[in-house]
């Protein structure tokens, strides 16, 4: 008899960090953390003129804690009912969860509830308008009342999901349930009852790749459109010597948060430069992290005067993977792969 000593699934070591205390830790029950939560803030975005900064804080004032089991929005449709099953199924009875996602030793926060950001569901009472947000978030714990938070449910705020954490021995997880999804070609709710596990990666949550094939990319280009809503419309490009290009041609502010109360200046024309090490590593790292050749070759939201993106990649001897995105809703890693792109028009020293 031949035995194979070799292991053939490589798992890489994982040590898990010590718990170290902060203000999260002493919060029990449903009233403390929706008082913590409720005194949030943190930074929304922050405009740039010359040399002067003004940053401006999104509060998370009006955000109400709630169980799944404790949403009744439209009448109508009656969207929450199998979202109740399902957290039912999965024993998802909490507004709220802990877990170390990151694994720096701070304690992490995951909430669940209605952040006010939409009205107009027909209520169960004639003539009752009620508010259709369904919010999931992430408070990343950095310590020093360092919170950074992550939008779980970015793609709708109306339709729900019900998030689990996975404890491993490779760390925490959460898996992501939607029972319903909108099919924007045919106009229909659907049920499809998927799921999808999420790691935190590259600085956000990304879908889990337990394969992590690599891939030769040769050039990754990226084009943001433009809309009639001025959304911020260029061309970049980087090639696998780090040489970057930037086509700059509507809306790109040299604050990169354009308010209407402030009038930076708009940048526009050709720029090259050798893109740093830390973002070259970072962009090429997470999309050959994605398995980019799987994924879909569109994506559309439906949603009128969005900003639309389409990513163009040539790898492994000429290859090439197009992906268009109408609504950037494609992926949570895409998300994260286009907000790489929209920064690098900042942090870089084009000339």
């Amino acid at each position: 008899m031949l035995v194979n000593c070799q292991k053939n699934d490589y798992k890489p070591e994982f040590i898990k960090a010590e718990i170290i205390s902060s203000k999260i830790d002493s919060l029990n029950s449903e009233k403390e953390v929706q008082a913590f939560v409720s005194k949030l803030k943190y930074p929304f975005f922050e405009q740039k003129i010359s040399e002067d900064s003004i940053r401006i804080y999104r509060k998370f004032e009006k955000f109400e804690l709630k169980r799944i089991s404790e949403f009744k929005r439209d009448c109508r449709f009656d969207e929450d009912t199998l979202t109740k099953k399902v957290a039912d199924s999965l024993k998802i009875n909490k507004s709220f969860y802990k877990s170390d996602f990151d694994n720096n030793g701070f304690t992490d926060l995951l909430i669940i509830g209605d952040a006010h950001t939409c009205f107009g569901m027909a209520g169960c009472k004639e003539m009752e308008s009620i508010s259709c947000d369904f919010s999931v978030y992430t408070l990343m714990n950095f310590g020093n009342d360092s919170i950074n938070s992550i939008d779980l449910n970015f793609i709708t705020k109306s339709l729900s999901l019900v998030p689990k954490i996975i404890d491993t021995e490779l760390g925490s997880f959460i898996e992501l349930h939607k029972p319903k999804e909108y099919n924007y070609e045919n106009r229909k709710l659907e049920i499809v009852n998927k799921r999808i596990p999420l790691i935190y990666k590259y600085g956000t949550f990304i879908e889990h790749n337990i394969k992590n094939k690599n891939y030769d990319i040769e050039n990754i280009e990226f084009i943001a459109h433009g809309c009639v809503a001025g959304c911020s419309e260029f061309i970049i490009s980087i090639d696998s010597n780090k040489n970057g290009k930037f086509n700059a041609l509507n809306y790109n502010w040299f604050d990169k948060n354009f308010s209407s109360d402030l009038e930076p200046n708009d940048i526009d024309g050709e720029f090259k430069t050798i893109v740093s090490n830390e973002h070259f590593n970072e962009i090429y790292g997470i999309i050959n992290y994605l398995d980019f050749p799987n994924l879909d070759n569109s994506y559309y939201s439906g949603a009128m005067h969005s900003s639309s993106v389409t990513l163009k990649i040539t790898y492994d001897d000429g290859k090439i993977k197009t992906i268009k995105d109408d609504g950037l809703i494609g992926t949570y890693g895409l998300k994260r792969v286009y907000e790489m792109f929209y920064e690098l028009r900042f942090n870089q020293e084009w000339k």
